[in-house]
């Protein structure tokens, strides 16, 4: 390996621009990582990616094949359509880069799970852009649970709705959903069992393109999960995260990364240092590498979350039966 970890971003969209921008910050202080490709289909795309961040047409590619056996990328990064997920993975892998995939890990949970042995046959990284497991607020929470701040946890409610426009070719289920199963996840250390949703595509009236979601799961010790989904209201993005317990209440702001803490007879602002997700994921993509870190999104959690989301969706499909998850 050499030197520096010459990483390449797959993918400049909307997310992959973020990516491009934050390596590049991080190439300027940490001199073992350097952002040294991208990729995408889109010329156009990548023409603006170069006049943004001057980055010379010697690093443009517009065929990810083309870096397959390019010595100087160690590390992809990949943030293309969901449904290139796994192929695209599968190449790179093959090729000997580690790679950091963008959620969902891939499309199927057969094809999630083939990546995940890949890897570890083959002796890459191989983790999942799970980014709310890198938000200082979250990890408050998720110490003040352990600490028995709000006794026993009784159910977690989780908000992700804004209004999005021009809606994503594909449903709000396999988009928004993640972040939520996996933040479920990280805080109490659990997996739903059984899980129940109802979808509906309003705009677009046709299955397989819902814009909203509302969905229950049931978790190990009676515990309960709702999650709701939107693309459809008006008003401020919201990212939100209550988990309710016998003692007290738990609520986080994941945007602005504030937490607040309630309990019988007043509520208390706990002091919470917001920080860049993205740098804090992408630099632990790095020290995985470099140092063998132990991973915080791992692809086995990549992996199940796509699990869940396959039940979710084969529930909203029979309009909300409950349907037991491939988990346990």
């Amino acid at each position: 390996m050499n030197d520096r970890i010459g990483v390449a971003v797959v993918g400049v969209g909307y997310w992959g621009r973020k990516l491009v921008e934050e390596y590049l910050l991080l190439s300027k202080r940490r001199s073992d990582v350097e952002l040294v490709a991208v990729a995408d289909v889109s010329k156009e795309r990548l023409m603006r990616i170069s006049s943004e961040f001057g980055l010379p047409t010697s690093m443009l590619y517009a065929d990810h094949h083309e870096l397959l056996g390019d010595d100087r990328v160690d590390a992809v990064h990949i943030a293309t359509p969901n449904e290139t997920h796994f192929r695209i993975a599968r190449d790179f892998l093959e090729a000997g880069k580690h790679v950091l995939l963008e959620k969902p890990m891939a499309t199927s949970s057969r094809e999630a799970f083939k990546l995940a042995r890949m890897a570890e046959e083959l002796d890459l990284v191989l983790l999942v852009g799970h980014i709310f497991r890198f938000n200082n607020a979250l990890k408050k929470a998720r110490d003040l649970i352990e600490e028995g701040a709000i006794g026993e946890p009784y159910y977690v409610e989780l908000r992700w709705t804004a209004r999005l426009e021009p809606l994503p070719k594909r449903d709000v289920i396999f988009d928004l959903a993640p972040h939520p199963i996996d933040i479920v996840n990280y805080l109490l250390d659990e997996w739903p069992s059984l899980v129940s949703a109802m979808a509906k595509s309003y705009v677009r009236k046709t299955a397989g393109l819902e814009e909203v979601a509302f969905i229950s799961s049931e978790l190990p010790d009676d515990i309960m999960a709702h999650i709701s989904l939107s693309w459809l209201s008006t008003g401020p993005k919201i990212r939100n995260v209550q988990v309710v317990g016998s003692g007290g209440l738990i609520d986080v702001d994941a945007l602005s990364q504030s937490l607040t803490l309630y309990r019988v007879g007043g509520c208390e602002k706990i002091e919470v240092r917001p920080n860049n997700t993205i740098e804090s994921m992408i630099s632990h993509f790095v020290d995985r590498i470099i140092n063998g870190d132990p991973p915080c999104n791992s692809a086995l959690i990549g992996a199940i979350t796509v699990s869940v989301l396959e039940a979710i969706r084969e529930s909203a499909r029979l309009s909300g039966q409950p349907v037991k998850t491939r988990v346990w």
